[in-house]
């Protein structure tokens, strides 16, 4: 391999790993719904208050409950209140009127219903509701709880609001409306502020009457993230093309303009919060402090209310990042909620250059799953496929590298000959490169072709979501989109965060170092590119090996098969280009095939020997 050609794969393979650190960072009729869990319920009727006339604050910064509590004599017990759609296992606490589970009964994880709520504790639960700010404390009082309909519950408290500016405090009712479809990912939230006697309550502090919080995590649970393989990002959409990316800054980030949505999603599942027409002040939150491992929050804070009765509307998806489940919300006929334009599928990553590519692989191995039920062979027989189709491109390149190397002494002689005269050096390099028929990029142009079958069949076999939970090989490979292990740690290395030991990056070095010797055994090794050689055969698939050491097994079984044919079409191809004698160098090359005559460059006619007389 000369040296051209060598920068010009180094240059390749950087390429390709920016490529992966940008990406790293920012592409029949239904059956019958299962009635929901029937229980009792408390009173909700009202209790008369009389209006107290108080001394009004100068100014209300927060407000806890307490301090909003309306005196009574009903005491509410604490209840757990459980119900099911035919997609969401959904638990309730009448605690602050949360949701303290929300399980996808149709995503598995460990073989259960796959949590979207990851929390620390039992208490914690998603739509805390607080006065104020995203600072205030969110309230903890038991509500009154009643199921309206099949997929409808309600959660209500009577509060006193603070004293306006006559002193007066006016009572309110705060009211949480869930409602949940039959068969819809997403559910709705109404929260309403109610006057009985046509007063407005006095609800602003510093600005904001409450803050409703979306949180603490999105499942399903992890201990890190590494945010290539495993991660938690914010996006928002204003009706563009494409849903931007969020980054958070200290902890947290307020929006400054109106979104139609935003959504916290992980790899294959997303929350995505659409608010109505309120100028709700939305900031995200980013936490690695806590009980958790991180927390990521989105909170939405009200302006004040100017109304006796208020009610604002939160439609919130929680489910896979499917395009099938998500474009239903672009057409107020396919979904439940009459909900249209949303564009929730902008939170689906894809390559914006490489999407039809990754679209045809993916249709590909759709094909080959329905032949062959095991992801894993499919994964093999993709690839396979891939390599025949690009073997011409490869076969011409590796031919060009033989004839590239086959001009080296003759190169040399050039550089020495025009070592000071570099436009002189240039002219006689192009003279001889059109006099044997040779490009110098011959090499280079067919590998690159092939980059983008390896950039989208990585940003495809990253993301796939039918690799979850895909067993390809039982009690070793038996998740596709999840690292395999043979021992765990019980531990944590230092620094490169490995928690187990994986066999399949530990192959595929073996496998991308074997390719690599192959592949350049029909090199002539010189002191020039001696180093650069090592470094391609040793450094290259070390780096690798730490940067894929927690990849998805589906990642890793394509690339080590890809390497394994890569070998085997290299062994196929040095038969068919060989040296003419051994030891040879240089212009002593043969070129077998179809280009042999175009290639073949003639040794001189050996002088006869005298005879003595």
């Amino acid at each position: 391999m000369d040296r051209n050609t060598l920068y010009a794969v180094i240059l390749s393979t950087v390429v390709i790993v920016a490529g992966f650190f940008i990406q790293a960072k920012f592409f029949p009729a239904p059956e019958q719904p299962v009635a929901a869990t029937q229980m009792t319920t408390e009173s909700a009727a009202e209790a008369a208050v009389e209006t107290e006339t108080l001394e009004a604050p100068r100014q209300q910064q927060s407000a806890s409950s307490n301090e909003l509590k309306l005196d009574t004599e009903t005491v509410i017990e604490e209840r757990i209140i459980k119900a099911e759609t035919n997609r969401f296992l959904i638990t309730f606490s009448n605690k602050g009127g949360i949701i303290t589970s929300l399980k996808l009964k149709e995503h598995l994880e460990n073989g259960e219903p796959l949590e979207m709520l990851f929390t620390a504790n039992d208490a914690q639960g998603a739509f805390d509701i607080a006065f104020g700010d995203l600072d205030a404390e969110p309230l903890s009082d038991t509500f009154e709880y009643r199921q309206l309909d099949q997929f409808t519950f309600e959660f209500s408290k009577a509060f006193l609001a603070p004293a306006n500016a006559e002193g007066v405090r006016n009572p309110f009712v705060l009211r949480k409306v869930y409602k949940f479809t039959a068969d819809d990912y997403m559910m709705e939230l109404r929260v309403g502020i109610e006057n009985s006697v046509n007063k407005i309550p006095s609800l602003n502090f510093n600005g904001y009457s409450y803050s409703l919080t979306i949180g603490p995590q999105i499942g399903p649970e992890f201990t890190e993230l590494d945010n290539r393989y495993f991660y938690r990002r914010f996006y928002i959409d204003n009706g563009g093309r494409k849903a931007d990316t969020v980054k958070i800054k200290d902890g947290s980030t307020e929006l400054e303009d109106r979104v139609t949505w935003t959504a916290l999603a992980g790899k294959y599942f997303a929350a995505i919060v659409v608010p109505d027409a309120v100028k709700y002040d939305i900031t995200l939150t980013e936490n690695k402090d806590g009980d958790l491992p991180q927390t990521n929050e989105i909170v939405l804070s009200r302006p004040p209310v100017n109304s006796s009765n208020s009610e604002d509307v939160f439609k919130v998806y929680f489910g896979p990042k499917l395009n099938k489940y998500l474009q239903p919300y672009n057409n107020a006929d396919e979904n439940g909620f009459s909900m249209k334009d949303l564009n929730l599928d902008n939170v689906v990553d894809s390559s914006s250059i490489l999407g039809w590519l990754e679209w045809l692989l993916q249709k590909g191995l759709s094909v080959l799953y329905r032949i062959i039920p095991n992801y894993g062979i499919a994964i093999i027989i993709l690839t396979l496929f891939i390599k025949v189709v690009l073997f011409p491109l490869t076969r011409k390149s590796t031919q060009s590298t033989a004839r590239m190397s086959a001009l080296s002494p003759q190169l040399e002689e050039l550089k020495v000959q025009y070592k000071d005269q570099p436009d002189k050096l240039n002219k006689a390099m192009s003279e001889l490169y059109k006099k044997e028929g040779v490009s110098p990029m011959g090499g280079c142009l067919p590998m690159l072709i092939q980059f983008p079958f390896f950039i989208a069949m990585y940003g495809l076999l990253n993301k796939y979501f039918e690799f979850r939970g895909a067993v390809f090989i039982p009690g070793w490979i038996i998740d596709l989109s999840a690292p395999e292990s043979i021992l765990d740690f019980g531990f944590t290395i230092p620094l490169v965060n490995w928690t187990a030991l994986r066999l399949l990056p530990i192959i595929f070095v073996g496998s991308q170092m074997l390719s690599t010797k192959i592949t350049q055994s029909n090199q002539p090794s010189t002191s020039a590119n001696g180093s650069q050689m090592k470094m391609m055969m040793y450094g290259m698939p070390i780096m690798f090996f730490f940067i894929l050491y927690n990849a998805p097994s589906g990642l890793l079984v394509y690339w080590i098969c890809s390497n394994l044919f890569t070998l085997f079409q290299q062994m196929y191809t040095n038969r068919h280009i060989k040296p003419a004698a051994a030891g040879a160098t240089g212009p002593d090359l043969k070129i077998v095939g179809k280009e042999e005559n175009k290639s073949k460059v003639v040794p001189p006619p050996k002088k006869k020997k005298k005879k003595k007389k």
